[in-house]
């Protein structure tokens, strides 16, 4: 029925519209045709608006509830944070620990390596010094012999008394100065 009822407002608006023009063609007076014309479309209008309010006064009320949303849990949010913040300077102290405690036991195991070396080193400085590795030495590697082993000759002078150094073809020296400097380069060669 709403749709007959708008149709029939439609036309009486079409209506007044056209009989303003039908008017004004018939040479009326514009007073007379602004009269008429109002009146009618007056009367559409007024029409139209009677029945806009009967179908707002038919229509049923859809009221439309507001849901109230939580708030945002910022505590928890805060809280949350502040655990994962000290939860990861447990775990990384933990590691700093963990590292600095690898470090200890390789520094350790260094002190230990170097304390055997150094006792090792102690032991042969000591053995350097010892009186039977000296003549050891001396007899073995360098081909001295002892002052008893010694073969002694007797030789006596006639004549003049002079001293003779043998030639460097590899004859025997008597001279006491070239004795005690090979004895000397022995000895600086063991401790070399």
């Amino acid at each position: 029925m709403a749709d007959n009822t708008r149709m029939y407002e439609n036309r009486n608006i079409k209506g007044a519209h056209s009989q303003y023009n039908n008017v004004r063609r018939q040479n009326v007076s514009v007073s007379d045709m602004a009269y008429v014309a109002v009146e009618k479309l007056g009367d559409a209008v007024a029409a139209r608006n009677r029945r806009v309010a009967r179908e707002r006064a038919e229509a049923p009320v859809v009221v439309k509830k507001r849901v109230k949303s939580a708030p945002f849990p910022v505590r928890f949010v805060f809280y949350a944070l502040i655990a994962t913040v000290m939860l990861m300077f447990i775990v990384y102290t933990n590691s700093v620990v963990n590292e600095i405690s690898y470090d200890i036991g390789d520094l350790k195991t260094k002190i230990s390596e170097t304390r055997a070396e150094n006792e090792k080193l102690s032991i042969e400085l000591d053995k350097k010094y010892d009186l039977k590795y000296i003549e050891e030495v001396a007899t073995k590697e360098l081909g001295l012999v002892k002052s008893t082993e010694v073969v002694k000759h007797y030789v006596s002078i006639s004549g003049n008394d002079d001293v003779v150094i043998a030639n460097e073809t590899g004859a025997a020296s008597t001279n006491l100065g070239v004795t005690l400097d090979s004895l000397k380069q022995s000895v600086a060669k063991i401790y070399k």
